[in-house]
């Protein structure tokens, strides 16, 4: 197994446990689990959680099978097309809306988020990356 291949599954070891606890454990200031609590079920956060693990879950296990050897071409577009749609889906909840502006339901749907440590400055009223 080679240094980069080890690096990655290490990144998407610690992606997967960020992914999958980062709704349940209540660290302030970089969590406000009260907060989530009071606009969500828990069975919602644990379908959120489930599918968010499942997402860095299945190209993690991918990337497993293929350490030692190389990986097929089609399980390489498999892992990449996993993580190009968890970073859009950032992108677009976050990002966009963060330089951009997004609506007024956009802004509710994240008002848990307000109490978390962010590093970027408030830009007017938009939601801020944390």
């Amino acid at each position: 197994m080679t240094l980069l291949v080890s690096s990655f599954i290490v990144l998407q070891v610690i992606l997967f446990f960020l992914m999958t606890f980062h709704d349940w454990e209540h660290l302030p200031p970089l969590t406000d689990i009260r907060a989530l609590e009071k606009k969500s079920t828990v069975k919602g956060r644990l379908i959120n959680s489930t599918l968010f693990a499942l997402m860095v879950l299945i190209p993690l296990s991918i990337t497993w099978v293929y350490k030692d050897c190389s990986m097929p071409f089609y399980q390489a577009l498999t892992v990449f097309s996993f993580y190009l749609l968890l970073s859009l889906g950032t992108v677009f909840s976050w990002w966009v809306p963060y330089f951009f502006g997004s609506s007024l339901e956009h802004k509710e749907n994240f008002s848990e988020y307000k109490n978390t440590h962010y590093f970027l400055p408030q830009r007017s009223d938009n939601v801020v990356p944390n």
